[in-house]
């Protein structure tokens, strides 16, 4: 009768310790599947991110820690160097921000030089300040005629640029009896970029919490 007990007893043992087994496992797989379903998210988005940057002119990266280290070490390692010099660990970073500018100015300026011909020719020194500027750029200097030797001297260099980043919410076109709408349209996230000077493309990457 005893041998019966513990044979009962031994067996709810093992019952239960197949029970909290099978519990564990369970728990396991279905966070598992959470992290999987995430990451297959996340990285789907990365990719539209990108997709859309050439238009946009603005993309957002999410990044886990070793993706992160393989961009500063592959794709930055300029800015990796930087932040060893700046004693910054790349393990503590929580975002980057990039930001590119073009600029690019064709617009034709002429300045007066008639004083610096004539010192020129009658050999004597000169000095003529030049200036261009516009809104954004602004370069100033001189033209010297000293000791039979012509040269450019510049002086001041300035530019200056306002960029805003806008985020909002638009609704997809769709066709509705062959005309084109947004009515009802499916809600997406997009920006605009206002640039006061050139322009501008901005990356941001977000590190996975």
């Amino acid at each position: 009768m005893i041998t019966t007990i513990l044979s009962i007893i031994t067996m709810k043992r093992v019952k239960t310790v197949f029970i909290m087994l099978a519990v564990v496992g369970g728990v396991w797989m279905y966070k598992n599947w959470q992290f999987q379903k995430s990451e297959n998210k996340r990285q789907t988005e990365n990719v539209s991110q990108l997709r859309k940057y050439d238009s946009l002119r603005y993309a957002n990266q999410t990044y886990s820690k070793q993706e992160l280290q393989e961009y500063l070490a592959y794709q930055r390692a300029d800015l990796q160097d930087f932040l060893k010099e700046n004693k910054v660990n790349s393990r503590r970073i929580e975002k980057i921000i990039t930001q590119k500018l073009e600029y690019y100015d064709t617009l034709s300026r002429k300045q007066d030089l008639t004083p610096i011909l004539e010192a020129i020719k009658n050999k004597r020194d000169a000095r003529v300040p030049v200036k261009d500027s516009t809104d954004c750029l602004i370069i100033e200097g001189w033209v010297v005629f000293e000791n039979d030797s012509l040269k450019l001297d510049i002086t001041n260099r300035e530019f200056k640029n306002i960029t805003d980043v806008v985020s909002y919410w638009e609704r997809n076109k769709w066709s509705f009896l062959g005309i084109k709408t947004r009515l009802f349209g499916r809600k997406k996230a997009t920006v605009i970029i206002k640039d006061k000077c050139g322009i501008s493309r901005t990356i941001v990457i977000d590190k996975r919490k």
